[in-house]
């Protein structure tokens, strides 16, 4: 498992740099970090959020005016990789296993698998996912846009977190 999750911070890695030309690389974790943030889109200024405040499995995520209710709240754990939410308590994932660039990304119960398994690099905002080695993006500006995965490098898939 440590193979396959050094392979996959390494593909983010050279993904990224190769694409933004900024050095991304996991930030050392010496301990376990578990906190809760809010996820704000840096090109649109919105939050990430269960969308209507949904508890369904496989509800694809979306952006929404930042307000900091339980929807827009997720606890990250650096040693697995877990994004979950507050509010639904499920997990955010690549859903269907989908490899491919605009998978949507949802939130399912979380199981650990490599699809739910992510990693946050604050230096450049980047989210990607483990088992894809993709980012984390937003597809427009308006309220409601949903979220995917895509290569590395867009515009909307630099993010910030607040705790």
């Amino acid at each position: 498992m440590t193979m396959w999750r050094t392979m996959i911070v390494a593909t983010l890695t050279a993904l990224a740099a190769s694409t933004v030309g900024v050095a991304v690389a996991a930030e050392p974790a010496a301990a376990t970090v578990r906190y809760s943030a809010l996820f704000q889109n840096r090109s649109t200024g919105k939050c990430l959020e269960t969308p209507y405040g949904t508890k369904e499995e496989l509800a694809q995520m979306g952006q929404y005016t930042c307000y900091g209710w339980a929807t827009q709240q997720w606890n990250y754990n650096t040693d697995t990789g877990l994004i979950q939410n507050v509010w639904s308590g499920m997990c955010l994932e690549v859903m269907y296993w989908n490899p491919n660039d605009y998978a949507p990304v949802g939130q399912f119960r979380c199981t650990g698998a490599a699809n739910q398994q992510w990693t946050m690099v604050a230096s450049s905002g980047l989210i990607g996912n483990r088992f894809s080695g993709k980012c984390l993006e937003v597809l427009g500006s308006a309220d409601f846009a949903k979220v995917v995965q895509r290569t590395c490098g867009s515009g909307y898939q630099f993010w910030s977190w607040t705790t």
